[in-house]
């Protein structure tokens, strides 16, 4: 997706919205609006027709709503990265797009600033939440006071402080930023933590860190 330009579909319920949300996006050169849709069901039909990069999906939707887009995609292309939309700051649905795959989730109140750098983030293969959602999650955190030290001594004090962050539901950027190393060290970390402590799948490291770690 680098060399070429990102071929995204759109899908909201609300013209007026999706006609803005294109604007936003085709304002870059580099990123193109192929198709659109304005139910989840139309959204499915044109995600299996046209060659896409990315999906970028209202949560609440007739037809289908943006999760069930999701899986549904994902299920046919697992390669199409995944943006959700929504007006709800809910940990539960949150959770779920984590499980599914979604890569991105972005309060529509704030999306026409941070959708591009959600399109950003995602292109990198980087996960994107949007800053006021990671406040609120911040603040609800569900503590669970499962016992999982014997999982996390075989960190070390770098991986520790790396798997904290990720709780703290900062992308890989932040953490380089803040932790003054490169991206791909960053990266290297969140790897080599995964496998200590036997997770796969999209996702799982911030699943785990979420339920698992104090931030």
């Amino acid at each position: 997706m680098d060399n070429e330009k990102i071929k995204i579909l759109i899908a909201d319920d609300h013209p007026i919205f999706l006609k803005g949300l294109q604007e936003v996006i085709e304002d870059k050169p580099q990123l193109e609006v192929v198709c659109k849709a304005d139910n989840g069901t139309e959204a499915i039909r044109l995600a299996l027709i046209y060659d896409i990069d990315m999906a970028i999906l209202d949560i609440d939707m007739p037809g289908a709503n943006g999760l069930q887009v999701a899986e549904q995609i994902l299920a046919k292309k697992p390669g199409v990265a995944i943006i959700l939309l929504t007006m709800h700051k809910a940990r539960d649905g949150f959770l779920k797009a984590l499980e599914i795959g979604v890569s991105g989730y972005v309060l529509k109140e704030n999306a026409v600033v941070d959708i591009i750098n959600a399109i950003a983030a995602v292109n990198r293969y980087q996960s994107y939440i949007s800053p006021e959602m990671s406040s609120f999650l911040l603040k609800h955190k569900n503590r669970n006071r499962n016992d999982v030290s014997f999982r996390l001594e075989s960190l070390t004090p770098s991986e520790m402080n790396i798997l904290e962050k990720v709780a703290q539901y900062k992308s890989t950027k932040e953490i380089a930023e803040e932790l003054f190393i490169s991206e791909k060290t960053v990266s290297n970390h969140r790897m080599n933590i995964a496998k200590k402590l036997d997770l796969s799948g999209k996702n799982s490291l911030l699943r785990f860190a979420i339920e698992h770690i104090s931030a």
